[in-house]
């Protein structure tokens, strides 16, 4: 199959923070078609999602942690890492792998001899006609990148199987239920001999390689001694100064110095576990909740002296079946695929609460989702906080949807100041999912007490792993998902940049897709694409749904 590979082509680079350096005076750049060497591939960006994590990168520039440019301006990078992208051109190293034809879809968190190399941040990506593909995505740490792409799935439908691989790996979060064999592991407390702390048998069957201390009484630092006696007690004295490596595992134990307790929460590495034991009052204090999403941290505890208890305790990361379950956001762009998760699961809750900001989005998630809800006969409301003359006044309904508190909440907007008024609402080993990206640093007020005796647990995570985005693509190939529903609005190549605006000022009620090599469409509702050509009527599904017929009158009408 050979391709007739033009020698310009448009892209958006990025050359620094805001929007304004992001293309040239509102516009796309003329920039010729990049020529892929021996270890390289070519291919042609056949869809690309928009994604508010593209709008974050846009806004943070060199500041973003994924870029690896030091200076936009003179190594500008281009956006774009939910592609769809089609062979043109194949380098003589790879040419028994791949052909022209082929269809991919990609994985972004590239890892590549240990670096993180993201595609779109640190790799050029989708927001261009044509994209160089070479051995970091091909030969990366994990595998090959790339994932073939059956050609029965329309490519703007293909584009919104990396979101929701975000969405469906985040219910698919693998805690360990045990302290980090050979890692390193914090210790402090109150120096109280009338409480003894002993290891316990998990931490006993896997000891670190470094244990720290702090605050403890004699009597618990020989207990902890005996149960390691070929590791060093290393002895910390408050304040504690900042540590580069930190620690994998911290225990808290029974210490009400509440500044003292922050600061050695935050000396943790990522993935860290820190266990709270002990008994803590009702008073809430300030954690990181960025890093729950960012770098995995987890809070976890016992009321007990016993080390070991916290582990496995409330570890799960999926809805609880038959559980009452409040998704705040949840009729957004991404909101919207964790609402139809919880819907169409084999496991859905009972009970669902749904609020949102946006009456035409709650609309539009009601209609696509009622079938599905009576069919599964699940308790489900809608609330809009802006329909209530007080932010007490809508947390008082929410409360009258679950007077004994629900077992998930699904955080679906980046605001701690939401997330702070949504976590007394978690009831006994209730479980918060934070899944919007609410930058590390950012303080929430969680109440160490609920973490201790009450099971509240916190989880979140970026990203997905390969593994997930084939998981996720079987689903769609299989068609037992439908991404359809996400997809509102779908435009050309010189609308990329209003799509963006539209994903920041959540103007559609779904997924806005670009199609890279059609120059002029304008930017479109699905819903309102008969308005463009009457013809589109007759592609759509009953429901208004994007099809392959749709896709086929949109090439076709470029030709």
């Amino acid at each position: 199959m050979n391709f007739n590979i033009p020698e310009k082509m448009l892209a958006w680079p990025l050359f620094g923070a805001g929007m304004e350096k992001f293309g040239l005076a509102d516009k796309p750049c003329e920039v010729p078609v990049p020529k892929n060497k021996e270890d390289e591939i070519l291919v042609r960006i056949d869809a690309v999602g928009l994604c508010f994590s593209d709008v974050k990168l846009i806004k943070a520039g060199e500041k973003h942690p994924r870029v690896i440019s030091g200076d936009l301006s003179k190594n500008p990078v281009i956006p774009g890492h939910e592609a769809v992208m089609t062979v043109v051109k194949v380098g003589s190293k790879y040419a028994s792998k791949f052909r022209p034809g082929q269809r991919f879809i990609i994985q972004a968190d590239i890892y590549y001899k240990g670096r993180g190399l993201a595609y779109g941040y640190a790799i050029d990506g989708g927001f261009a006609q044509y994209s160089i593909i070479d051995e970091r995505v091909i030969e990366g740490d994990e595998c090959c990148y790339l994932l073939p792409l059956a050609d029965s799935i329309p490519s703007a439908i293909a584009a919104m199987i990396e979101p929701w691989t975000c969405v469906i790996a985040s219910y698919m979060i693998e805690k360990r239920h045990a302290p980090l064999k050979g890692g390193k592991m914090l210790i402090a407390g109150a120096p109280d001999d009338s409480i003894i702390y002993v290891p316990g048998k998990l931490l006993e069957e896997n000891p670190p390689s470094k244990i720290s201390v702090m605050g403890l009484p004699d009597s618990c630092l020989s207990k902890i001694q005996k149960a390691f006696p070929g590791i060093k007690l290393e002895r910390l004295d408050a304040p504690l100064q900042p540590i580069a490596d930190g620690f994998d595992d911290i225990f808290i134990c029974n210490l009400k110095d509440r500044a003292l307790a922050e600061k050695l929460s935050a000396s943790a590495t990522k993935d860290a576990f820190i266990s709270f034991l002990g008994n803590y009052d009702s008073e809430k204090w300030g954690f990181d909740v960025g890093a729950i999403h960012y770098k995995g941290w987890f809070y976890q505890g016992s009321p007990t002296e016993n080390l070991s208890d916290s582990y496995g305790r409330n570890a799960r990361s999926s809805v609880l079946k038959n559980g009452t379950c409040w998704l705040v956001g949840g009729a957004g762009a991404m909101g919207q695929m964790h609402t139809q998760l919880a819907v169409e699961s084999t496991s859905h809750p009972a009970r669902i609460l749904v609020s949102d900001m946006d009456e035409a989005r709650i609309q539009n998630l009601k209609d696509s989702l009622r079938e599905k809800i009576e069919a599964n006969q699940i308790d489900f409301k809608t609330l809009n906080p802006k329909n209530f003359p007080s932010v007490q006044a809508f947390l008082d309904e929410v409360a009258k949807f679950a007077d004994d508190g629900f077992d998930d909440i699904v955080m679906l907007v980046p605001s701690v100041p939401v997330l702070n008024s949504s976590v007394p609402f978690l009831k006994e080993n209730g479980l918060m999912n934070i899944f919007a990206g609410i930058p590390s640093g950012s303080e929430g007020l969680l109440e160490v007490g609920a973490i201790a005796a009450r099971g509240a647990r916190f989880i979140g995570a970026s990203g997905s792993k390969t593994s997930d985005l084939q998981y996720t693509l079987s689903l769609v190939e299989s068609g037992k998902l439908d991404p359809s529903a996400s997809l509102a609005a779908v435009g050309g190549m010189k609308q990329l940049k209003e799509g963006l605006k539209a994903v920041e000022s959540a103007k559609f009620p779904g997924k806005t897709v670009i199609f890279p090599n059609i120059l002029d469409m304008p930017l479109t509702k699905v819903a309102d694409l008969p308005i463009l050509d009457s013809k589109f009527s007759t592609t759509l599904s009953e429901k208004g749904a994007y099809s392959m017929k749709t896709e086929n009158l949109i090439m076709k009408g470029q030709e």
